[in-house]
Parts: C-alpha cells; structure tokens; sequence
C-alpha cells in the first residue's frame, strides 16, 4: 500500500468501516511508514475532540410531529 492509498482509508478506519482485509493491509502501512502513522494519530485525536465537543440537541417535539405526518402521506 502506499501513502496516498493509506490516508484515503484512514477517515474509514477511524470510523470502523474498512473491511477486514483493509484494516490488515492498512495497519501494515502504518508499521512500516512514520508518517502515515503520525497522521493516522492525530485524526484519530481529532475524531475523539470534535465528538467531545459536540453539542447534540434534540429535536422539538411539533417539527418530530410534523416530519412524522409529513413523510406518512401517500399518494
């Protein structure tokens, strides 16, 4: 694998959406080459900061409603 290759898996990775053979193939790139692997911990650090810091608010109760009501009409 090279490096192109091993930063586009990288965010899939992260995500825990890389097949098994990927995830192999890909830690593989990651032993052999310092760079990649640099980059692969600082998404990850990243990944965990924006998930820390995100504020999930939940949505009111008339737009659920009117969502509920608007996507259950038939034609």
């Amino acid at each position: 694998m090279n490096c192109s290759k091993a930063m586009v898996l990288m965010s899939a990775a992260i995500d825990g959406e890389l097949t098994p053979k990927e995830e192999e193939e890909l830690a593989q790139h990651l032993a052999e080459c310092p760079e990649c692997r640099a980059e692969f911990q600082d998404a990850k650090k990243t990944k965990i900061i924006i998930r820390e810091r995100i504020v999930r608010v939940k949505a009111p109760t008339s737009l659920v409603e009117s969502i509920t009501r608007l996507t259950s009409i038939t034609y």
